[in-house]
């Protein structure tokens, strides 16, 4: 099935085509501005002005994620390291490079997160799109930890069977929402995440849990998915200390599974300059040239010739068919 790696918010939903957005590309992207400020490059691409829209602040606690940006030469790839082995001891790092040249530029930004209900739900089958899958939730029967998983879910909204609402509480319900909300896409991504947001809370309280007999059913999901973005590479930027270089690499990769446990993500993104481009050297000798023999420890050559014309040199190689070249005779 189509999948498409979303850098921001922005990104049009598209008929048949799944959408994932992290906000860790931007985590580096914000980096990479802190420290050199609004990045400029010639063409400006829109990718570039999305990120530096892009709120991240607001969007993820520090504890959860290590964002960094600097030169090898100041020791980034060491710092960031250091910082994940300590935060994230099983972190599952794939984007660092082994190693860095000094004048590399590494913009790093990686997020960790695990949910989990405190009350494990059921499994059991669900449809999707007319498709029977694995899925977990809430059956209607006697078990004796439906009431406490019922307790779990949240009703925001039910306007009908196909489009609601719900919020799911896990033991990190004081600071994380784990929203579910099956509605009519908008235009965007961003869009239809700000009709959801907009609808929570919709209902009278009395109305916001789940009624004996309703049933619960969400698919299970297990997702791993990465991307490159070609919109922010190969472009000269015009920032200050950045003028001339270009960024050879930008990607991101998510992983995210939603199961009757609880929800976990992984996300990682790596934007990476080599360094300045080196001029391109010619050593090719087509003018007046010195061919010098010295020993190493004398001032005085044993033999200088200087080249002024090409009285002394060989004649090209001779093609097949042509006759024995000037000096043929003599080899």
């Amino acid at each position: 099935m189509p999948i498409a790696m979303c850098a921001t918010l922005d990104t049009p939903h598209a008929a048949g085509t799944d959408l994932v957005f992290s906000v860790s590309l931007a985590l580096a992207w914000k980096k990479l501005e802190q420290r050199f400020g609004a990045l400029r490059f010639a063409p400006q691409p829109a990718l570039a002005d999305a990120l530096s829209r892009t709120v991240v602040d607001e969007a993820v606690s520090p504890a959860w994620c290590v964002a960094d940006a600097g030169f090898g030469a100041e020791g980034i790839l060491e710092r960031l390291r250091s910082e994940l082995l300590s935060r994230f001891s099983a972190a599952d790092v794939r984007y660092l490079p082994r190693g860095l040249a000094p004048d590399a530029l590494l913009a790093y930004g990686y997020l960790r997160r695990d949910l989990r209900f405190p009350v494990v739900f059921a499994v059991r089958e669900g449809v999707f799109d007319a498709r029977p899958v694995r899925a977990f939730g809430i059956v209607d029967n006697n078990h004796p930890h439906n009431a406490a998983r019922a307790a779990q879910v949240i009703v925001h909204e039910h306007r009908s069977e196909r489009d609601f609402v719900i919020e799911l509480c896990t033991d990190a319900a004081d600071e994380d929402r784990l929203l579910i909300a099956q509605v009519p896409p908008r235009e965007r991504l961003g869009e239809t995440v700000r009709d959801v947001l907009d609808r929570l809370g919709r209902l009278p309280p009395e109305y916001r849990s789940l009624r004996r007999g309703e049933e619960v059913a969400i698919p299970r999901i297990e997702l791993e998915t990465e991307a490159s973005f070609p919109e922010l590479l190969g472009r000269p930027l015009c920032t200050g200390e950045l003028a001339g270089r270009v960024f050879h690499e930008a990607r991101q990769r998510v992983r995210f599974t939603l199961d009757e446990g609880g929800a976990s993500v992984t996300a990682e993104a790596a934007i990476l300059s080599f360094g300045m481009p080196e001029p391109r050297r010619s050593f090719v000798v087509c003018q007046p040239f010195l061919v010098m023999l010295i020993r190493r420890s004398a001032f005085v050559p044993y033999l200088a010739l200087w080249v002024e014309t090409p009285a002394w040199m060989q004649p090209p190689a001779r093609t097949a068919g042509a006759g024995p070249a000037l000096g043929g005779l003599y080899r």
